[in-house]
């Protein structure tokens, strides 16, 4: 096997059952120093575990081997948390295998990992919202459940990444998913998954969603979705007691919305197979088929806001391009020079003359908010006789931004006012950097937030002081876009 890819069931359970679940080393390296202080608590590593998926799985895994839930019912990785307790999830660590996401660029195999993870997030929100339009009460167990159900896939992706690369291509090529999967892996990734999560001890409800006498087979399936063929009426109703179970067991939502959101992630959402399930989902629903379909992509939206965590253009940016079912410009349309925010924001200075401080600020968090996405959250300050005052800002609650005391004595913008600097902090770094603070400005920080703070002379007595952070990470390219930036708007420059 170290000459070849492994071939059929057997092999590709030994290549990657022993395999350590790829973390990424900033939560890793949070989650050991949260479980070395004493003052922090489970409730406070909550954000933390929730942030990396595989993190969370583990968690889930082991507390079901602890404690196995005879009712098989999805819990939440918090309260796997809950049982495994701080001593439990230390021993966890040696079963993770930290890896840097700022080397993304350089590694395809982490690039299409957290891609995939990133189609399992919006899989898991559709079907959450699909659960929640047909009040089953079960929303939050098929998030899960659709989420992890995919666990088996990332470590395929990560481990052998030339291969599901193959797939992949066969797939876009018209090949049918299992087809491609049998002719490559010699067998199926759901049948692979099955025997994973049995090895893993994955809560049941994750295996049921791969079985036949819980979901439906290919026959029920268009039985289901004939019962909403006409797209403007209601669909009819079964009279069949299986097909009865099967519609009203939630599962099925987990299985439909993992089929809608990896083919609209591979084929876009423009693919022919698309409607199938969403007819499916209709009958299950008693809804029309355009409120499933107007439901998914609702979904898809929130889930590029909750969970994006930049492994790829998220469903809901697809959804909005303009160029989604032609692939290309019309022939008459001119073609118009796009200038990179960097350089529109050259010539807007330069346009513009003599600027105050406030136009500098105002076309600066235009240029960060199209050149940084990352940037989930930015405030821009002005100092001036010894006074700091919020500017603008994207992102944040504005009443919360108002109540902090941004004036108050704090040695980091003390320093940040007397001269031009830059810095980028997350982790032990950040967690150092708080109390120095102005009063209260760390009700703004989360767990796993990476802060950016720069500040620049503007004018004669003024400084701009820039404040960026995100939930997720800021790269290398993030903190020289903004240092490019600070330093086209400082008083030396204009």
């Amino acid at each position: 096997m170290k000459d070849k890819s492994p071939s059929g069931l057997n092999e590709w359970l030994h290549f990657l059952k022993n395999k350590k679940f790829p973390v990424k080393a900033v939560n890793l390296s949070r989650l050991k120093n949260q479980i070395k202080r004493t003052e922090d608590t489970l409730d406070g590593m909550q954000a933390n575990i929730a942030s990396d998926p595989l993190l969370a799985f583990a968690i889930l895994n082991e507390a079901n081997r602890i404690i196995p839930n005879k009712n098989s019912e999805i819990k939440t990785p918090f309260h796997a948390a809950a049982i495994v307790g701080m001593n439990g999830i230390a021993k966890l660590f040696p079963q993770f295998a930290p890896y840097n996401v700022k080397t993304t660029q350089k590694t395809p195999h982490v690039a299409a990992f957290l891609s995939e993870i990133q189609t399992s997030y919006e899989a898991a929100t559709i079907a959450r919202h699909w659960a929640i339009g047909k009040l089953t009460s079960h929303e939050d167990d098929i998030f899960w459940i659709t989420l992890f159900r995919d666990a088996a896939r990332w470590l395929l992706w990560f481990y052998a990444y030339p291969t599901m690369m193959s797939i992949r291509q066969k797939i876009k090529q018209g090949e049918k998913a299992s087809q491609a999967e049998l002719s490559t892996l010699g067998c199926r990734i759901d049948e692979l998954t099955v025997h994973l999560c049995s090895h893993w001890g994955t809560p049941q409800k994750v295996i049921e969603s791969f079985l036949t006498k819980h979901i439906p087979n290919a026959r029920e399936m268009q039985a289901l979705a004939h019962l909403a063929h006409h797209p403007d009426e209601l669909p009819g109703f079964t009279e069949d007691k299986r097909l009865t179970i099967l519609i009203n067991n939630p599962l099925i939502f987990s299985y439909c919305a993992n089929k809608v959101a990896h083919e609209a992630s591979v084929m876009r959402w423009d693919s022919k197979n698309l409607p199938f399930f969403y007819r499916v989902v209709a009958t299950v629903m008693h809804r029309r088929l355009g409120e499933v379909i107007h439901t998914a992509h609702l979904a898809s939206a929130e889930a590029a806001t909750l969970y994006n965590n930049g492994g790829k253009i998220t469903l809901a940016q697809q959804l909005l391009d303009p160029n989604l079912f032609t692939g290309k410009n019309t022939p008459n349309q001119k073609t118009k020079i796009v200038l990179s925010p960097i350089s529109a924001l050259k010539k807007a200075l330069s346009q513009e003359g003599n600027i105050d401080t406030k136009q500098k600020a105002n076309l600066a968090l235009k240029t960060i908010k199209q050149a940084i996405p990352n940037a989930q959250h930015s405030i821009i300050f002005k100092h001036s006789n010894n006074k700091v005052s919020p500017m603008y800002q994207s992102g944040y609650n504005i009443e919360t931004i108002k109540a902090i005391l941004w004036s108050s004595p704090s040695s980091v913008f003390e320093t940040l006012s007397k001269k031009r600097s830059a810095s980028h902090l997350s982790g032990q770094k950040l967690d150092n950097l708080l109390k120095n603070l102005p009063h209260t400005a760390d009700q703004i920080i989360d767990t796993n937030s990476h802060l950016i703070l720069a500040s620049t002379q503007t004018s004669e007595g003024e400084m701009a002081i820039f404040w960026l952070e995100t939930r997720t990470e800021f790269d290398e390219k993030d903190y020289k876009i903004l240092k490019k930036i600070v330093s086209l708007i400082s008083h030396s420059a204009t």
